[in-house]
């Protein structure tokens, strides 16, 4: 196993916060990645549910990618913090890329951490690394760690520095939102493209006001319908619901000829 990267005992959540806005520069376009890690970052917006591709302050700032490991055929295994709603502290493993595309397993490629968790570890990132062995090591072993590289157990994500803003029109998205949600809807703006899949699926996330608490998935057909019976999930774990949401795309014929 290489080590490319490694804290201290010193380093923390706060100074984790302080590499966004320390590390990140202004820009034309304030949606777009300007890291050194695209191909990282393209793997981490493809993977967790209800992320933007950037942090939001005061304004948009890039999200934060530090490598802790990579193994001999080149898997890497890397930190990502945006700030979202949900998976906001995650670890992620990336299979390998090329020019154009980064590949990594779908649904089991990430383990999520709570504000708990870091307020068990005190606020130290590296401590949290430390007390989690158990869960790093699982997900590993789902990742085929140390071994070769299976490319017919890999989804592809083209790498890019802005995330894409779906096939689905807003009518359409507001209209099974507004369904699901009734009185706790609150707008367009709670409402975030996910994935699509080869056939022209696509996966959006949503939530609710604040007080509602409610944070839900919906699949959409490539031509923008969907099935009330089956399109909608409502989260009730929002730092581990890989199970949950493969099983919903697989009743949803995820990635299957039409």
């Amino acid at each position: 196993m290489i080590k490319l990267f490694k804290l201290t005992k010193v380093v923390s959540v706060i100074v984790l916060i302080a590499l966004v806005f320390s590390g990140c520069f202004s820009s034309k376009d304030p949606d777009d990645y300007h890291g050194e890690y695209p191909e990282l970052y393209s793997v981490a917006i493809h993977s967790l549910l209800g992320s933007f591709g950037y942090s939001q302050s005061e304004r948009k700032l890039d999200s934060t990618i530090i490598i802790f490991e990579a193994d001999e055929y080149g898997r890497q295994l890397f930190f990502y913090y945006e700030g979202t709603i949900i998976d906001k502290y995650s670890l992620i493993i990336s299979q390998k890329n090329d020019d154009y595309y980064s590949y990594f397993y779908p649904d089991f490629n990430f383990i999520s951490f709570t504000e708990d968790d870091l307020l068990l570890a005190k606020y130290d990132f590296m401590e949290l690394y430390n007390q989690s062995d158990e869960e790093i090591e699982e997900l590993k072993r789902k990742n085929d760690w140390g071994m070769e590289i299976d490319l017919d157990k890999c989804v592809k994500a083209e790498i890019v520095h802005k995330k894409s803003e779906g096939p689905v029109n807003n009518r359409t998205l507001l209209e099974l939102y507004n369904k699901v949600l009734g009185e706790d809807a609150y707008g367009i703006s709670h409402i975030e493209f996910f994935i699509t899949d080869d056939y022209g699926r696509s996966i959006y996330f949503g939530y609710g006001k604040p007080s509602s608490e409610r944070y839900i998935v919906m699949l959409f057909k490539p031509d923008g319908t969907y099935d009330e019976s089956k399109c909608v999930m409502e989260l009730t774990d929002l730092y581990s619901y890989q199970n949950e949401l493969k099983e919903f795309k697989e009743l949803n014929d995820w990635n299957k000829p039409i």
